[in-house]
């Protein structure tokens, strides 16, 4: 993926927050100018579009309606391309950023209405050498009326291997026959409410438990973020203690992240290198996000099972043997055998003597 250059007027105009758009690429569109893209692609900006949203598309739009988002593609190449087309609902990784392209392993439970389901996409689109094509993307919204924002993204790929083939149709089984090329992809995001009035967010600490991140041992804390509505300028700061002391063992604090309507966070306290060890512990963590603020306690267990299977894979720990300490173990047994065979042999001693 790389990265995107934000129109000035949209940062400068936009009815969302600024806070919210800092990658609401979200305009994630590769200027013109690039000339290593082999293919780029232009929104066309419905009716239904709110003012000054350039490089996305942000509608306003009733109950029960259809609205086709179409977007303009242009092959750069003398040869064929396969282009895949895939809609996903927004949600928050682990680092307080938004992902619009991708889609999170487990949907929200607070999540009514996933966008990406509401959003019907071409699939597979052929593109003749240097041909210029306009597909639509048609946004059906749900019958009943909502309060805050849908969000999502419409990613585009080629599709590896296709240059100078026409052959790729849309009833190929994708997981066998088609590889997407990993340089870079066009996310183009999608906002679709029913009102403009906006909502205030509301947090809840849902879960603190061991963890890893990259195979490093983490202390994972799962902020729940229930509203549709973007959580913006998120700052948290987290320390965890053992159950019953004062003495801070890890700490984190983030700052200016994000959070997707409907989603969850969990955020990586690291351990810095540490092993797990089994007991009780407790987290205390505090979040906001400009005027509102949450403060939660919570206490929470590492048992010595996790602990053990988190140590043995954490890269970070020397998992080698430890001579400075087997070998006064061996040192002490060696001694122990030995005065064993001689208090042994003293007995047999004294036993033939007396005989």
């Amino acid at each position: 993926m790389r990265f995107f250059r934000l129109n000035n007027a949209f940062v400068k105009k936009s009815i969302i927050p600024i806070s919210m758009l800092i990658f609401f690429f979200f305009g994630s569109v590769l200027t013109h100018g690039d000339d290593r893209a082999d293919f780029y692609v232009t929104p066309n900006l419905p009716k239904s579009q709110l003012a000054d949203s350039e490089n996305y598309f942000n509608v306003l739009l009733a109950p029960h309606t259809k609205e086709s988002l179409k977007l303009t593609l242009i092959n750069a190449k003398n040869e064929p391309l396969t282009i895949d087309v895939t809609a996903h609902t927004a949600y928050t990784n682990n680092n307080g950023v938004v992902e619009y392209g991708k889609d999170v392993d487990t949907p929200d439970a607070s999540l009514n209405w996933s966008i990406a389901a509401l959003l019907a996409t071409p699939g597979i689109v052929k593109l003749k050498a240097n041909e210029t094509k306009t597909i639509d993307i048609t946004l059906t919204m749900p019958k009943e009326l909502f309060s805050g924002v849908l969000a999502g993204g419409i990613r585009l790929q080629k599709v590896k291997g296709s240059e100078g083939s026409e052959e790729v149709s849309e009833e190929t089984d994708k997981s066998q026959q088609l590889s997407i090329e990993n340089e870079f992809a066009y996310v183009i995001g999608v906002v679709a409410r029913n009102e403009q009035e906006s909502m205030s967010p509301d947090l809840t600490l849902l879960d603190v438990f061991p963890d890893q991140l990259n195979y490093r041992n983490v202390f994972s804390a799962t902020i729940h973020n229930s509203l549709p509505t973007y959580v913006n300028q998120l700052t948290v700061e987290a320390k965890i203690k053992r159950k019953g002391s004062n003495d801070i063992l890890y700490q984190t604090k983030k700052e200016t992240m994000q959070m997707a309507p409907n989603s969850s966070l969990d955020l990586p306290i690291s351990l810095a290198g540490d092993s797990f060890k089994s007991g009780s512990y407790v987290a205390e963590i505090s979040a906001s996000s400009g005027e509102n603020t949450w403060e939660w306690t919570k206490a929470f267990t590492v048992k010595s099972d996790e602990a053990k299977a988190f140590n043995q894979s954490d890269v970070t720990i020397d998992h080698s043997l430890k001579w400075w300490w087997i070998i006064p173990v061996v040192m002490i047994s060696l001694l122990s055998i030995i005065v064993l065979l001689l208090v042994k042999q003293r007995n047999l001693n004294h036993m033939t003597q007396n005989n």
